[in-house]
């Protein structure tokens, strides 16, 4: 096969087809490089983008650069929905930021990573809905530009757009933010009456945050990422019997909202053992899963491409937590190889690393990462084992 444009391959690999190779990605919140000094560290080692400012989102998460996306062979640009500006960045210490939401985000001193330190929503009564400041899905600042900027990429590059979710979280996440998670949990047995109000008002608002979203730039993606982290490392965080009355009626609306306004296809992130909810995935209509974490129980790489690799595409699979850390770059490029031979056969396969990357893994060890996934990803795939 020809060379494709990396929309063509993209869009190949989504629809479960074979293309030129396996897609690449970087830049999302899920697949990115973590902090600004192990960036700064790919772009040394790399001789790239020495020039440009290191732009960051969301404790740190890297937009990469053009100049290395060229470099390392990526398919993929991001298109972010902008901070509204009716939220006043407030800094309640040094270590502490309150976001729009209310919600206190604490940043230890040494730590790569933010967590909220108290929640807006002191009790389950009904009135903690009812009298909360809730952000407003139509602010026009959140929009502003995004249509112009999505048809710019989309005539004047090549790329697979993705529209990378809002805020980074969904409704499940955003209840417990709000709630606390032990209480959210409480709520869902003891007060569900409450815990169902709080979601349906919380999908209200990523219904009208999404469908505004994709009223500017749905014409021109190929992908939207939607996140919602039910899963912890050895199973959901809640039963399935819970996701399915509390989460699920509201992924129900907003999936369908999502693909009323864009041919794109649907990308849900869950970190953790999600299998157990796959099934309610594909019944909403998802096409793409993302992180695929292999490290967790049941999630297997062989078990899920071959379960379920006709109705979802994966998106992921190199284990942050434990492989590439202690990885030589040898081995790295072994573990590519295997990956790709195992999710990329058909199709259906969109090759990163399984969570964004950490400080810990060396400049040389990302190279290998994707200059591997450029080697072992052409089709026809070797026949070669897992």
């Amino acid at each position: 096969m020809e060379k494709l444009t990396s929309r063509e391959r993209f869009a190949l690999a989504l629809n479960h087809k074979e293309p030129d190779r396996v897609p690449i990605d970087l830049g999302s919140i899920a697949s990115t490089i973590r902090t600004v000094e192990a960036y700064d560290r790919l772009k040394n080692y790399m001789g790239l983008a020495l020039d440009k400012k290191i732009r960051h989102f969301a404790d740190e998460h890297i937009v990469p650069d053009e100049e290395i996306i060229r470099a390392l062979n990526v398919d993929t640009l991001y298109m972010r929905m902008n901070v509204s500006k009716t939220w006043e960045r407030i800094r309640l210490d040094p270590h502490t930021v309150l976001d729009e939401w209310g919600v206190p985000w604490y940043k230890a001193p040494g730590s790569f990573y933010t967590f909220p330190s108290s929640y807006p929503m002191k009790t389950a009564e009904m009135e903690e809905i009812n009298k909360f400041p809730w952000p407003d899905p139509d602010e026009p600042s959140r929009f502003e530009g995004l249509r112009e900027k999505a048809k710019r990429l989309f005539e004047g590059t090549d790329y697979a757009l993705v529209a990378d979710g809002t805020t980074g979280v969904g409704v499940f996440d955003m209840a417990w933010h709000l709630r606390g998670m032990e209480n959210i949990f409480l709520d869902m047995l003891v007060h569900p009456d409450f815990a169902e109000a709080l979601c349906q008002r919380l999908t209200d608002y990523y219904v009208a945050v999404y469908r505004n979203y994709l009223q500017a730039v749905g014409e021109f993606i190929q992908m939207v990422i939607y996140y919602e982290d039910l899963s912890g490392q050895d199973g959901p965080l809640i039963s399935p019997k819970l996701y399915q009355k509390f989460i699920k009626p509201g992924h129900r609306r907003l999936f369908k909202v999502i693909k009323n306004y864009t041919e794109a296809k649907l990308c849900v992130h869950t970190c953790g053992s999600v299998y157990a909810l796959l099934d309610d995935y594909v019944e909403l209509g998802v096409d793409v899963l993302n992180p695929v974490q292999t490290s967790a129980r049941d999630m297997d790489p062989q078990r899920l491409k071959q379960k379920y690799g006709a109705s979802l595409s994966f998106h992921g699979g190199i284990d942050t937590q434990r492989f590439l850390p202690r990885a030589t770059p040898d081995q790295v490029r072994e573990e590519v190889r295997r990956m790709i031979g195992i999710l990329g056969p058909g199709g259906g396969y969109l090759f990163t690393s399984c969570h964004s990357i950490q400080p810990d893994v060396s400049p040389e060890k990302i190279v290998a990462l994707f200059s591997a996934a450029v080697e072992h990803g052409r089709y026809p795939l070797p026949q070669t084992g897992p």
